[in-house]
């Protein structure tokens, strides 16, 4: 069941904790996060973090980035959100879980958020995981590269415990749900990007 909480701290330290029970495979870790309406909220204040963090925190650890992207970090980042939302509701409406829906965006909610300051961690102490070369045209893998794979295999396999174990969708519906999100997240993130 739903854990309760207090604070926005107890729901922080829940969903951290949460967010691992989902690395590792716990079939609790459902009872780590606030599925209620504070806890939606909590989750949507979280969201708010990451999208800072993705926006700001290179600029803060001294990482130098152009004008303007920032701006254009925070809008990219809520675009592709919400459209994963979108999908997702549509495909658990098509699955006949809709109740599923709320759950999601919490721990979708959550999970984005260690990602996010995971992520910017990870540029500060490895340095960015691509370099590109002067003039754009060449770009390599660097000593920041292999952090950053292993944190896309573990946000891999947070979605599909997501699926599993917070949604508890049979394994085709699993399968279904996953490719769904990340089909959203692979082809809509560079359109709208090239948009922006």
């Amino acid at each position: 069941m739903a854990k309760t909480t207090t604070t926005f701290l107890d729901e922080l330290i829940g969903a951290a904790r949460g967010c691992l029970a989902l690395i590792v495979g716990d079939r609790q870790s459902s009872a780590y996060f606030d599925f209620r309406q504070t806890g939606l909220v909590g989750s949507f204040i979280a969201l708010v973090v990451a999208l800072a963090v993705q926006a700001f925190g290179p600029q803060l650890l001294g990482i130098p980035t152009p004008s303007g992207v920032a701006g254009g970090v925070v809008i990219l980042g809520a675009l592709v959100i919400g459209v994963q939302f979108g999908i997702a509701w549509i495909v658990l409406r098509q699955l006949g879980r809709s109740d599923g829906f709320i759950p999601f965006v919490v721990v979708q909610n959550w999970a984005t958020m260690f990602q996010a300051v995971l992520a910017v961690a990870l540029i500060g102490i490895f340095g960015q995981p691509i370099a590109i070369e002067p003039g754009g045209e060449m770009a390599q893998l660097t000593s920041g590269s292999i952090p950053f794979i292993v944190l896309g295999i573990a946000a891999l396999v947070i979605s599909v415990n997501i699926a599993r174990l917070i949604l508890t969708l049979k394994p085709l519906h699993v399968a279904l749900f996953v490719s769904a999100q990340l089909t959203t997240a692979l082809v809509i993130q560079p359109i709208l990007g090239m948009a922006l």
